[in-house]
């Protein structure tokens, strides 16, 4: 596989994450990304950013180190409603992860996990539901992949989740599975926190050839699939940029 982007990072406005977005840019161009997201956590999180940064994105210049830099959040879901941490003012946004952090919901029952994907998936900005392989946050897998699929929303392989043994098992026997049986489409992404880690995928990469994961359903494995995607969710790729 040939991976293009690098959709959920974090930066030092997230204040337990420790580079900037430049040094975030530099490390994607030297592990071969054509794309990185900066999604830093929605401000319902203890140490989150105020609203002002998602509103002032667009200072953040389009290419950084030859990079394109899309400029998004990891929303957190507040309720079993499936709300969201995005606010009117952030119109800057363009590319929305989305978690369940306990800070923000306490977990509950499947049946109320299940409840707040599906209603989360609803908003018009929804890309990937983010680490639902969380042992915390058990859920209805099969009904959630089928209703992202429907909903051209991912399912993201969160490569820090290998700290996790019960996560990665979670990955490998319940989601990909269900992925794959429902034509969920998924992305590979590092959740950086300190920018050596972006673009870091030889791990998934291994773990999806042993299952035999359909290529075609990793969006962010080739660069012709990952911009209809982009374009699928109203954000110019590339080469619509340069061509203006």
């Amino acid at each position: 596989m040939k991976f293009v982007a690098d959709m959920h990072t974090h930066t030092i406005a997230s204040t337990h994450a420790y580079s900037t977005v430049t040094e975030n840019a530099a490390a994607a161009k030297k592990a071969g990304l054509s794309y990185i997201a900066m999604t830093d956590h929605g401000i319902k999180m203890e140490d989150a950013p105020h609203e002002w940064h998602f509103c002032n994105l667009k200072v953040i210049p389009d290419h950084l180190c030859g990079v394109r830099v899309i400029k998004g959040i990891e929303a957190n879901i507040c309720d079993y409603d499936g709300t969201l941490d995005l606010t009117e003012y952030m119109t800057d946004v363009e590319w929305v992860n989305i978690s369940m952090h306990d800070p923000c919901i306490v977990p509950a029952t499947a049946d109320l996990h299940t409840r707040a994907y599906l209603k989360a998936i609803e908003h018009p900005k929804a890309c990937v539901l983010c680490h639902t392989d969380s042992p915390q946050y058990p859920y209805d897998v099969d009904t959630v992949t089928k209703a992202c699929a429907e909903k051209n929303v991912l399912i993201e392989f969160n490569v820090s989740r290998f700290r996790s043994a019960q996560s990665i098992e979670n990955l490998r026997k319940l989601i990909l599975p269900a992925c794959a049986k429902n034509k969920c489409s998924i992305i590979v992404n590092s959740d950086a926190h300190f920018h050596d880690k972006i673009g870091a995928f030889d791990k998934a990469e291994k773990l999806l050839c042993e299952i035999d994961f359909p290529e075609e359903l990793v969006i962010n494995a080739d660069i012709e699939r990952f911009e209809a995607f982009l374009k699928l969710k109203g954000i110019k790729p590339d080469s619509e940029l340069c061509a203006e």
